[in-house]
C-alpha cells in the first residue's frame, strides 16, 4: 500500500495536521515499507492479547486489534446505521508518539479491507511538568490533576492548556505558571471585565436585549492557542473602550446608551468562549441575559 499512502497523504485525502508531521510520515513511507504480521508468537507478545481462533500459539498484533476499536465501537458489524453516521471519523486526535500506526498502519488495514479511511490526524505534542519528561519512573513529574482542578477550577486548567500551550508542539506544565496566568488572563482579564460592566448595568437597573451572537474565530487549522489569543485581544478592548469612555462619570440616559453598543458585546465573546472554558462562558451568558445584576467574581484572585 506504500505507493497509495503516498498519493492519499500528499492529496490530502488523508490530511495530516500540522504539515511537519506529514512530512515526517511520508519520509518514513518513502525510504520503503515492509510487510508486517497481524499475529505474533505468544513468547514475543509474552502471552498478552487475543489468541488468533486457527492457532493458539499465536496473539493478535495489539495494534491491528485495537486500531478497529475505532469503528467496533460505533456500530461496525452490528450497527450499520450507528456506523455510518460517525464513520469515516472526522479527525483523529493523537499523540506524536503513535503517528506511525495511525497515519501508515492504520490506513493500509482499512484499504485492506476495502473500507473508508478517516479524513484527517491532528497530531500533537506532548506535556512536560517543571520542564521534565513524564515518567512513571519519576514521581516528580507526574501530577493529579483532581486537586489542581479543585483549586483553580476545571475552566481554568483548561484555559492554560488550551492557550499557552502549542497544539503542535510539546508545551510545559507547572502550578506556577498556572497561577500565573490564572491571575492576569482570567482573573484580572476576563473576570475583572465582566465585573466592572455588571457592576455598571446593576447601577441604572439595565436589562439587555437579546442579540445574534456568532463566532468571529476559525479553528478549521486546530490552532485552538491562536483562536484564544484572538478572543483575548477583544477582551483587552473593550477593557480599554470601558477606561476610554469612563462610563461611570456618565448620566443614566448616556450610560444607558454605553451598554447598548458594548453589552452585545460581551455576549458575543461568550459565546465564543464556549468550547473552551464552557462552565464560565455559561455564567457570562446567563448574567447577561436580561436583567444583569452583580454575581460573585468568576476568578477570585489568588495569591
Amino acid at each position: 500500500y506504500q505507493d497509495q499512502l503516498v498519493q492519499l497523504i500528499q492529496s490530502d485525502q488523508l490530511k495530516i495536521i500540522p504539515e511537519f508531521r506529514k512530512n515526517e510520515v511520508l519520509t518514513f513511507i518513502k525510504s520503503g515499507l515492509q510487510d508486517l504480521s497481524i499475529s505474533r508468537s505468544n513468547e514475543r507478545a509474552k502471552n498478552w492479547g487475543v489468541p488468533v481462533p486457527s492457532d493458539p500459539s499465536q496473539r493478535i498484533y495489539v495494534w491491528f486489534d485495537a486500531l478497529n476499536i475505532y469503528q467496533s465501537a460505533i456500530g461496525f458489524g452490528w450497527d450499520e446505521e450507528k456506523y455510518n453516521k460517525y464513520w469515516p471519523a472526522d479527525v483523529h486526535v493523537i499523540g506524536k508518539g503513535i503517528s506511525r500506526f495511525h497515519c501508515i498502519y492504520w490506513p493500509a488495514f482499512l484499504l485492506s479491507a476495502g473500507l473508508k479511511l478517516p479524513k484527517a490526524v491532528f497530531i500533537h505534542g506532548y506535556l512536560t511538568v517543571n520542564g521534565q519528561k513524564i515518567s512513571k519512573s519519576n514521581p516528580e513529574t507526574v501530577i493529579d490533576p483532581s486537586p489542581i482542578i479543585e483549586k483553580y477550577g476545571a475552566d481554568a486548567v483548561r484555559y492554560f492548556l488550551l492557550a499557552k500551550i502549542s497544539p503542535f508542539n510539546d508545551g510545559d506544565f507547572s502550578e506556577e505558571k498556572l497561577k500565573e496566568v490564572y491571575n492576569s488572563d482570567l482573573a484580572n482579564g476576563l473576570g475583572n471585565l465582566v465585573a466592572r460592566l455588571a457592576k455598571l448595568a446593576e447601577k441604572i437597573s439595565y436589562s439587555s436585549q437579546p442579540s445574534n451572537p456568532s463566532f468571529f474565530i476559525n479553528l478549521d487549522d486546530f490552532r485552538v492557542d491562536l483562536a484564544l489569543e484572538k478572543i483575548w485581544q477583544k477582551i483587552k478592548e473593550l477593557d480599554g473602550l470601558i477606561d476610554k469612555n469612563e462610563p461611570w462619570k456618565l448620566d443614566d440616559e448616556k450610560l444607558k446608551e454605553f451598554l447598548d453598543k458594548i453589552v452585545p458585546e460581551i455576549s458575543n465573546l461568550a459565546f465564543n468562549l464556549q468550547p473552551f472554558i464552557p462552565e464560565t462562558a455559561e455564567k457570562i451568558l446567563k448574567q447577561f441575559s436580561g436583567k444583569i445584576v452583580s454575581q460573585p467574581s468568576l476568578f477570585p484572585r489568588i495569591s
